[in-house]
């Protein structure tokens, strides 16, 4: 059994519910306002069974000025549109505006069903609905027309073989694994808890798993615990087809019309859009409209990328009051306050190019991808969007529901581009090739830097180049462009321990006031030897307390000071100690602190720091409980 999705359209009054019924044998005005006043106020939906092929949700629409967004509800995500045209009146008002929007919404395909014919003169009815396949026509829509009478049943066979003609014809939907249904309607049911109904447009639903349902402002969590196709119980359901959802775990004031009921986890709310707009009437630049995307709606101040005014079909950016959930490719409606054109208040429409814009970038340098997002040229899309993100990263996981183009024709295309224009650096990562290797050669300029400002050093280090890389690109390319300069046999940087420096780098030039420092210090040093050097020496030797330190750090770097304490030692003169030491130990299992300074001579300020370091390398161990007595390693074993 196959399925389809159709919905009503047409002025008020020219028979559509009564048709339905006359179709279906459902009557879908289910309140009581509506059977009173005998007008379609809410949606209406009704199975039809035409053969046993086709099994068709029908929506009813109403028809009054006034409740467009209705129509406009009911109307996303239909396959066919059943344009209902009274054969005593013929085109009216709310008939341009329905086609409009079906023809914005992207529904190619009509069955145009001439009612009351019973009532009419034939040559009127056939004039009627030549005027309504001129109008389909004229918005791009193909239409076949059957003269019919829901009281009567004439032309009704004909009716239905024209309509399984439409649907069996229809383009085939773009196939997306996720599922995703707008709520039309939210109740409860005794025993159940609370329900909600939509049309289900993409992917499939079944019974037990965990779906998210979005608003602009809230994201909740449920689980499927039952599902219904026109009163019938399934398991699993597919798109496209009217379905109802019992949702476990949510009470019926969580949930309301133009929510989002979806297993997509890349669906998020957002305030800004970028679409292609085709106007009906020429939009300026900050007009205010109420944007209908399936069965959500806010209002959007509306920008055009060129100029102030857009007549023809053209990039924009959409700024909205409300946020709303959408993805990249949705269709979507416009209706203006004051606007009575030909079409009624809609006043244009489109689709979705990118649902996530960045807000940093002005709408107008955005030009070129949303122009190739708009032609399908994925190879071009990819190519600005890694422009657009450099020095950052272009990565799959983005794409997901935001572009008009699918995450996996992005995804092939940045791949293929990957041989020439981009690199990839990760698994669904990439970036531009240029742009990499100016971010290399700022990394290199900025290590540069760090060498002339502190020459004594053994160089910059390495997490703080990292995280001014990270600044400049983000966490992917950051660390791409290190790994990229410092791999290799002719690698740019040098990885020593946690610094980094430039290849060939070897310390402060001779000439400069830092080799000048280096030297005087490491003179010093040799002359204090176990007597050693404090800042405080240094200072006394008017040298630059800065590059003192710096030089202290390098000389001990290189082995030739031992930093103990707030003091540094001759090594070499530390190295003899040490020996000396050892061969008190292999004579003796212990040495008093006052031997100690008897062996060496020294006083207690370099005493205790020279104790600790030999303490620190297991030479000598103080003995426990205070004790003045050290023990040599022959002791503790």
């Amino acid at each position: 059994m196959r399925h389809a999705v159709i919905g009503t359209a047409g002025h008020v009054d020219h028979g559509k519910t009564s048709l339905v019924h006359a179709l279906t044998g459902v009557q879908t005005d289910r309140l009581p306002e509506e059977q009173r006043r005998g007008i379609t106020i809410e949606l209406g939906f009704a199975p039809w069974r035409i053969d046993d092929a086709w099994l068709v949700s029908v929506i009813d629409a109403p028809g009054h000025r006034r409740l467009v967004h209705n129509m406009i509800a009911g109307a996303s995500g239909i396959d066919v549109v059943l344009l209902v045209v009274a054969a005593d009146e013929g085109v009216m008002p709310q008939t341009r505006e329905h086609v409009a929007a079906c023809k914005l919404l992207g529904v190619e395909r009509a069955v145009i069903a001439v009612t009351k014919c019973d009532r009419a003169d034939p040559d009127l009815a056939e004039l009627a609905g030549e005027e309504a396949r001129e109008l389909l026509t004229r918005h791009g829509i193909e239409a076949t027309m059957v003269c019919c009478s829901a009281r009567s049943g004439v032309g009704l066979p004909e009716l239905r073989t024209a309509v399984v003609a439409a649907v069996a014809g229809n383009r085939a939907r773009r196939e997306r694994r996720r599922a995703r249904l707008g709520i039309d309607r939210v109740f409860t049911v005794h025993g159940a808890g609370t329900v909600v109904t939509g049309t289900l447009v993409e992917g499939a639903l079944a019974v037990g798993t965990p779906i998210r349902v979005l608003g602009g402002k809230e994201e909740l969590t449920a689980t499927v615990r039952g599902l219904h196709v026109h009163g019938e119980a399934r398991e699993r359901v597919e798109a496209p087809t009217r379905l109802a959802v019992n949702l476990g775990g949510l009470a019926l004031a969580d949930v309301e019309r133009g929510m989002l009921v979806t297993d997509d986890p890349a669906l998020t709310a957002t305030r800004v859009l970028d679409v292609w707009l085709e106007p009906i009437e020429p939009v300026r630049r900050g007009s205010d409209a109420a944007l209908f995307i399936g069965t959500s709606r806010s209002t959007a101040r509306i920008q055009p990328l060129d100029g102030d005014t857009l007549s023809e079909g053209g990039a924009a950016r959409l700024r909205l009051s409300e946020p709303i959930v959408a993805r990249g490719g949705d269709r979507f409606v416009l209706r203006g306050a004051n606007v009575e054109g030909p079409a009624g208040a809609v006043c244009g429409g489109g689709v979705i190019l990118d649902a996530h814009p960045p807000r940093t970038i002005r709408a107008h340098k955005r030009h070129a991808l949303l122009d190739a997002l708009h032609l399908g040229d994925a190879t071009s899309a990819a190519r600005l969007l890694a422009e657009e993100q450099a020095p950052g990263s272009l990565r799959r996981a983005d794409f997901g529901g935001r572009f008009a183009l699918e995450a996996s024709t992005l995804t092939e295309a940045a791949a293929h581009l990957a041989k020439t224009e981009l690199k990839s650096i990760g698994d669904g990562v990439w970036v531009l090739r240029r742009a990499l290797e100016e971010l290399k050669v700022r990394a290199i300029a900025r290590v540069r830097e760090h060498h002339e400002a502190f020459p004594l050093q053994a160089g910059m280090d390495l997490q703080t180049l990292r995280g001014e890389l990270i600044r400049l690109g983000d966490d992917q390319v950051g660390p791409a462009a290190i790994g990229e300069l410092t791999s290799g046999t002719a690698a740019k940087l040098l990885l020593e321990g946690p610094t980094v420096k430039v290849a060939g780098f070897s310390g402060a030039t001779s000439g400069t006031a830092a080799a000048a420092t280096l030297a005087r210090v490491k003179e010093l040093a040799q002359e204090a030897k176990l007597d050693g050097l404090a800042e405080n020496d240094l200072a006394d030797a008017k040298l630059d307390p800065k590059l003192s330190r710096a030089a202290l750090a390098s000389l001990e770097r290189t082995g030739d000071v031992v930093h103990a304490g707030k003091m540094w030692f001759h090594a070499p003169s530390v190295a003899e100690l040490a020996a000396r030491l050892r061969a008190h130990f292999a004579l003796h299992e212990v040495l008093t602190i006052a031997e100690f300074k008897e062996l060496t001579g020294l006083a207690r300020k370099q005493t205790i720091p020279l104790l600790e370091h030999f303490d620190r390398l297991r030479l000598t161990l103080r003995a426990p409980n205070g004790s003045d007595r050290l023990r040599g390693p022959a002791a503790r074993s």
